[in-house]
């Protein structure tokens, strides 16, 4: 399964997720082993985009309805993916890749999950996604700086992120370089 990151093509986003989820696992108290474990099955969040058509994921306009739609549809496929698949961490990545797109407040996707219903592991992993998203270069966005997605992030505590997180969260922002 590590080959199949690869085809991501991604730009470090994956591995830039991972080493903040590690750090935010280790921030709130996790155990390394817990952290590692998280951390590594955090790079496989998005693995469903490899079936989403390149021109969508590179698009520079914004998407159509129908083309959000089939992006949203990434958690569904990389769940299909790993289905095949068995053990205690794979179980991690299943659950990473159904709730990473979930929000507190019930109004994420696709299971409309909310609060502690979503796996932990998802919370983190949805926060150091979006995180590192924002501070990222896409090819519809330049980069944000620090002082716009601090207050994205801290708007969004208890309604998109799970709000025991975000202050944890903006420690391991303070004290690591990932980006």
């Amino acid at each position: 399964m590590k080959n199949v990151l690869h085809v991501l093509k991604d730009g470090g986003h994956s591995v830039r997720v991972g080493k903040l989820v590690f750090c935010l696992c280790i921030e709130i108290g996790l155990k390394q082993s817990e952290a590692e474990v998280i951390a590594r099955a955090s790079k496989f969040h998005d693995i469903g985009k490899v079936v989403i058509p390149n021109h969508i994921l590179t698009s520079k306009e914004p998407l159509t309805t129908s083309e959000r739609k089939l992006i949203e549809k990434h958690v569904m496929y990389g769940l299909s993916f790993v289905s095949l698949y068995q053990g205690e961490d794979i179980e991690v990545v299943k659950a990473i890749i159904a709730s990473h797109h979930e929000h507190w407040d019930g109004n994420g996707y696709p299971f409309k999950l909310s609060g502690e219903d979503i796996p932990l592991c998802g919370r983190i992993v949805a926060l150091c996604d979006v995180y590192d998203a924002l501070c990222s270069k896409r090819p519809y966005k330049e980069p944000w700086k620090l002082d716009r997605v601090i207050p994205y992030l801290v708007e969004r505590k208890g309604t998109q992120f799970d709000p025991s997180l975000v202050d944890p969260f903006f420690r391991v922002i303070n004290q690591v370089e990932v980006i």
